[in-house]
């Protein structure tokens, strides 16, 4: 076995005592159990593509998992779809449960899980939307302009979620999105192709 397999960042484990300290169990088990049923539903599909894990990073941009192998757009598309699907998945659950077992911890993580999935089919990276978008547009226009047209759509994303966000906070609806916008922004990364040694969803 790989030696370093895990990686955590200080940034992430700066907001890993933050949670533990301004949150109730209940909360973080909230937050928590969304981003588990997240990145299973990418492993289990890294294992039907045949595809090696070669480690995991947890940074302030996410969860990152390393993996390589050959597939195709298809292929990596699948893969990038399976975390924010196993999360709409786990949403539906957990609403389910939380009204049959009055449990309002459930109906807080399966509101944040649906939140988080669909946030991330947004096509910019570094989200799977964006990894999906990437992969497509590499497949059908070549690696060059793929990466081209996915920073710029990417930056477009970002930037309207910014101006939204804006928007709302000068209606006192808070600062959620513009910090996620923020978030979107600093971390777009550019000439995310296909075929690479390393692949990180």
């Amino acid at each position: 076995m790989r030696e370093n397999r895990l990686h955590v960042s200080a940034g992430a484990i700066l907001c890993g005592a933050a949670l533990y300290y301004l949150s109730t169990p209940e909360e973080a088990a909230a937050l928590l159990l969304p981003v588990v049923c997240h990145e299973l539903g990418h492993i289990v599909a890294l294992a039907i593509l045949g595809l090696e894990i070669r480690g995991f990073r947890v940074e302030l941009k996410g969860f990152c998992i390393e993996y390589g192998g050959f597939t195709g757009a298809a292929g990596h598309s699948f893969a990038a779809a399976a975390g924010p699907l196993a999360g709409i998945s786990y949403a539906l659950t957990a609403a389910a449960l939380s009204s049959r077992l009055d449990m309002c911890w459930l109906a807080l993580s399966s509101g944040i899980s649906l939140l988080l999935s669909l946030f991330n089919l947004l096509p910019a990276l570094p989200l799977d939307g964006g990894r999906i978008f990437s992969a497509l547009a590499c497949a059908f226009l070549g690696e060059r302009a793929g990466a081209v047209l996915t920073e710029a759509v990417g930056l477009a994303v970002g930037a309207l979620l910014l101006s939204a966000g804006i928007l709302l906070m000068l209606h006192g609806q808070g600062i959620a999105l513009t910090l996620a916008a923020i978030w979107l922004l600093f971390y777009q990364e550019a000439g995310q192709g296909i075929v690479k040694m390393r692949e990180m969803i």
